[in-house]
């Protein structure tokens, strides 16, 4: 079973090292204002804890 998530995360890294660095870029930036926009949401739902 490691040996198959070890092989599963080299491929994935081959083929993500084989994208142009453009390519690369732009998925982390919309990758990361997803996240931020999740965690904008969760914070926005979610009692804070936080009284003044």
């Amino acid at each position: 079973m490691v040996d198959l998530v070890w092989d599963a995360g080299c491929r994935l890294g081959e083929w993500w090292n084989s994208l142009p660095e453009r390519v690369r870029s732009v998925v982390c930036a919309v990758a990361m204002l997803a996240l931020l926009a999740i965690a904008g949401a969760i914070e926005g739902t979610a009692p804070s804890g936080m009284y003044y």
